[in-house]
């Protein structure tokens, strides 16, 4: 009877250690096949998603609402983000968008506009402060829908910063630079060689340090001698360095258009400013949804048909561009999709 009992317990262990061996198998192969999944979607679908998050928590008109798309936002990066530098930020948005919430809360009980009467929630003795330009009241009654329409701006607030890290964290910020189109060529090599500063200088401090050590130098010389002028001679020397690969590329070259099309490009450039920004103020100011929907739409489309023009006047060549899949349209459609049932439910009669 206990060799039976032995070898049930045997048996039991081996069970489960077989379980737990299958269990990492299944989190290995799941994990593998979201970031498989991630890999293959385009940097500016990120973009696409983290813009139609913030527009909905923008026009929010509840904490359910706001709480909804900041979860969703943080449930995104869990999911799809890969090990590099540039994923690793999402502690910071948490951070900033709590402390969001936090100081537009306190905004609302430190400086008190009206003097509540009805359904108090906090009693505090009120100052006002008289600068010759109006009183100022500090403290005083909170009411408890004052305190809730603080919590909803703040809440409001925080969703936008989420959903803004959605693509921050999730997006490639090499791909996406790499795909730019040929109008913001300059702006994306720029913005290549400042994401690039930052590690080639700790690696120059690291290979400065590492010299200094075997030529049997501590750390009490100077510093200005010692680190920061080899340091700035490296930097100095890779800048030439790329200045000389970018104009054997043919960097800045230009193309022949007719000025016709420039023009063109430019005037529709300026029309989408104007519709972009007439949409987002109609859409804030809560005038009319559709109205501001329709000034967006122009916006984007004639600011597609600006950027087209102009890229053909930047010739370039890439290699290996990062190339739209059908998944990426298909969450497009379901963005597109989100905001028309979201600002549909909106306008609806009650």
């Amino acid at each position: 009877m206990p060799g039976a009992l032995l070898n049930l317990a045997k048996t039991c262990c081996r069970v489960c250690r077989a379980l737990s061996r299958l269990r990492l198998c299944a989190t290995d192969v799941r994990e593998s096949m979201i970031q498989k999944l991630a890999s293959k979607i385009h940097p500016s679908t990120w973009w696409v998603i983290s813009l139609a998050l913030a527009v909905i928590a923008g026009s929010a008109t509840s904490i359910v609402q706001t709480l909804s798309v900041a979860a969703l936002s943080v449930l995104l990066i869990l999911v799809f983000r890969e090990n590099a530098p540039w994923a690793r930020s999402l502690k910071f948005y948490l951070i900033l968008a709590l402390a969001v919430v936090v100081i537009r809360v306190v905004f609302r009980i430190v400086f008190s506009f009206s003097q509540e009467t009805d359904d108090i929630l906090l009693e505090l003795p009120r100052f006002e402060l008289d600068f010759g330009l109006g009183a100022i009241g500090l403290l005083g009654n909170v009411s408890a829908p004052a305190m809730l329409g603080a919590l909803l701006d703040g809440s409001r607030l925080a969703a936008i910063i989420l959903a803004i890290a959605v693509a921050n964290t999730l997006a490639n910020p090499r791909k996406l630079l790499k795909s730019a189109p040929g109008a913001l060529y300059e702006i994306a090599t720029s913005v290549s060689v400042a994401i690039n500063l930052a590690p080639q200088l700790i690696e120059s401090f690291a290979r400065v340090r590492r010299a200094r050590g075997l030529r049997g130098k501590g750390r009490k010389s100077s510093t200005l001698n010692g680190l920061l002028i080899p340091v700035l001679e490296d930097t100095l020397d890779r800048s030439l360095l790329l200045a000389a690969s970018m104009d054997a590329r043919g960097f800045g070259r230009k193309s022949t258009q007719s000025k016709g099309e420039l023009l063109l490009a430019r005037v529709l450039g300026l029309q989408s400013l104007l519709a972009i920004t007439m949409g987002v103020f109609v859409l804030l100011s809560g005038f009319s949804a559709p109205a501001a929907m329709t000034l967006l739409a122009i916006g984007a489309v004639t600011s597609v048909i600006s950027v087209r023009l102009t890229s053909r006047r930047n010739s370039r060549t890439s290699i290996a561009r990062t190339a739209r899949t059908p998944i990426d349209f298909a969450v497009i459609a379901a963005c597109s999709v989100l905001l028309i049932v979201h600002f549909a439910w909106a306008v609806m009669p009650v």
